[in-house]
C-alpha cells in the first residue's frame, strides 16, 4: 500500500492572497480619510476667508482678521449649516491718536451658513447665536498714554507693568508687602466692572530715577476703562521710601488716567473689566446679531 504525506504548502497562497487584500483595505481607508481631511481643511479655508472679509468691513479693519473653525469636523458642521465655535482675532489695531497696538477678539456661537450659500458665493449675511467680544490694551500703550500725564514733580513714567490685585490688596497693603495666597484666589474668580491692577514703572523724582508701584481701581466708564489710584509703594536703589503726602498725591495724579480702548466687535455692550499680566481689557456678549448686515 502506498501511502500520501499530507503537505501544508497549499495552504499559504489562500493567506497571501488575504494579507494583499487586507494591505489594499488599508491602503484605501487611509487614502479615503487623508482625502477627507484635505477636503475638511480646505472647505475651513474658505469658510473663514468668507467669515474674515466680512468681519474686517464690519470692524472697520485695514487688514484682514485672524478667524479660526473651532469644533469637531467642519464639514459635519457645514452639513448641518451651523458652526459651534468661531474665533475672530486682530492684532495692532490703532484707536485714536493714544492707541497704537490694541487686540480684539471675538468669539462666535452658533453662527449659521448654508453650505449651499457658502459653496455658491451667495453668502451675504452670517446670522449668530452669541457673540462674546474682547478689546486689550498692552502695557506699552499705556505707558504711551500715560506720558501725557506727567506733571511738574513727576516726569513720565517708563517700563511700565501691569500686574492683576485684588481689590482688597488695592485698599490695604499686607503686612509684610507681598498678596496673601487667598487675594491670589480672588483675582482669578473675579470678573465684573471694577478690578484691581498694580502698576509698576519707573519715573524721576527730583530728577532722580525712582521705581514704584501703583495700586488702582479699574472700572469700566461708558466702555473705557477709568483708572484710580489708591496708593503707591515707591523703592530707591532696592529701599522703599516713604513719600511726603504731597507730593504721593502728586504721583498718584500721573496715574489717575481714563484710556478709551474704541468700541467692541459688534458694537458689543461692555460688561466687565479685567486685569491680566501685561494688559488691561474690557469685554462684552450679545445674542442674535449679524454678520454682514
Amino acid at each position: 500500500m502506498t501511502t500520501m504525506a499530507n503537505s501544508d504548502r497549499p495552504t499559504a497562497a489562500p493567506r497571501r492572497g488575504r494579507s494583499k487584500a487586507v494591505r489594499r483595505l488599508v491602503i484605501t481607508l487611509v487614502v479615503l480619510v487623508g482625502l477627507l481631511v484635505a477636503a475638511d481643511f480646505g472647505a475651513a479655508a474658505v469658510f473663514e476667508h468668507e467669515v474674515s472679509k466680512r468681519a474686517q468691513q464690519q470692524f472697520g479693519l485695514r487688514d484682514h482678521p485672524s478667524v479660526k473653525v473651532g469644533g469637531f469636523s467642519f464639514l459635519l458642521q457645514a452639513v448641518s449649516g451651523e458652526y459651534d465655535r468661531v474665533t475672530i482675532d486682530a492684532k495692532g489695531v490703532p484707536v485714536k491718536d493714544t492707541l497704537r497696538d490694541v487686540d480684539v477678539h471675538a468669539e462666535l456661537r452658533g453662527v449659521q451658513a448654508p453650505l449651499s450659500d457658502l459653496i455658491g458665493g451667495s453668502l451675504k449675511e452670517v446670522p449668530i447665536r452669541e457673540v462674546e467680544g474682547q478689546v486689550k490694551v498692552k502695557a506699552s500703550d499705556l505707558n504711551r498714554a500715560l506720558q501725557t500725564n506727567s506733571n511738574e514733580a513727576v516726569s513720565a513714567v517708563t517700563n511700565l507693568t501691569i500686574d492683576p490685585v485684588s481689590e482688597k490688596t488695592v485698599r490695604t497693603a499686607p503686612t509684610d508687602g507681598t498678596e496673601t495666597e487667598v487675594d491670589g484666589k480672588e483675582v482669578a474668580d473675579q470678573e465684573g466692572t471694577t478690578a484691581g491692577v498694580k502698576l509698576c514703572g519707573t519715573v524721576a523724582i527730583a530728577g532722580a530715577p525712582t521705581e514704584l508701584c501703583v495700586f488702582s481701581i479699574v472700572s469700566l466708564d461708558n466702555g473705557a476703562i477709568k483708572i484710580a489710584p489708591a496708593r503707591l509703594e515707591v523703592h530707591n536703589s532696592g529701599s522703599e521710601v516713604a513719600l511726603p503726602a504731597a507730593l504721593q498725591k502728586r504721583v498718584l495724579g500721573l496715574f489717575a488716567y481714563r484710556v478709551d480702548p474704541g468700541a467692541l466687535p459688534f458694537k458689543v455692550t461692555p460688561t466687565a473689566v479685567t486685569v491680566e499680566p501685561g494688559l488691561l481689557s474690557v469685554k462684552g456678549k450679545a445674542s442674535n446679531l449679524v454678520l454682514g448686515r
